[in-house]
């Protein structure tokens, strides 16, 4: 499912979704809880650590804000994921944390009693973007693989540049030989 779901389609749904939900300060406080869930979770911890947990938030509130209003044609929400997060996805970070996520969201909501069918359409909202943290963890392994690719060429051509040394030094001409 590709994330222009999140632009087309369901925009008059969604355009009450947060109302439905019960407005911004049930927002609010199932995005508190929802981070209260991530960060004891073993799983996800290693994404938080040295993080501002109240920037996340504000974030957070904002992107599911928008979310769940509507977003506008011109916020691509697959390069801000791709391009906010390369240090995440660098450090492992990939669908199966994305379905974690997804997880902590869906309890979140039904600790806070939110009817099931809209819990359902909340997070049918937000389930496609679970393959862009698939392309995220795959753009990382392509890095990775870049990485170790130069580092093997750097260390066989500093290999080479040292054995034409050695070879030079120990069969250097004399000299004697070379007035000859």
């Amino acid at each position: 499912m590709s994330t222009a779901s999140l632009h087309y389609g369901a925009n008059e749904r969604r355009a009450i979704m947060l109302e439905k939900l019960g407005g911004k300060e049930v927002l609010q406080e199932a995005v508190d809880q929802f981070y209260e869930r991530q960060i004891h979770d073993e799983r996800l911890m290693i994404f938080f650590r040295g993080t501002d947990i109240s920037i996340l938030k504000w974030h957070q509130f904002n992107l599911m804000s928008i979310s769940f209003t509507g977003v506008p044609d011109n916020f691509d929400v697959e390069h801000l994921i791709l391009n906010r997060h390369m240090t995440l996805f660098d450090q492992g970070l990939n669908q199966d944390h994305f379905d974690m996520v997804l997880q902590h969201f869906s309890d979140t909501l039904t600790d806070m009693k939110v009817d099931p069918s809209l819990a359902e359409e909340a997070l049918e909202i937000i389930s496609p973007l679970r393959d862009v943290f698939l392309e995220g963890s795959l753009q990382a392994a392509i890095r990775r693989r870049s990485r170790r690719l130069s580092r093997l060429y750097t260390t066989g051509a500093l290999t080479a540049l040292a054995i034409g040394i050695v070879t030079f030094l120990l069969h250097k001409p004399n000299k004697k030989d070379m007035i000859k």
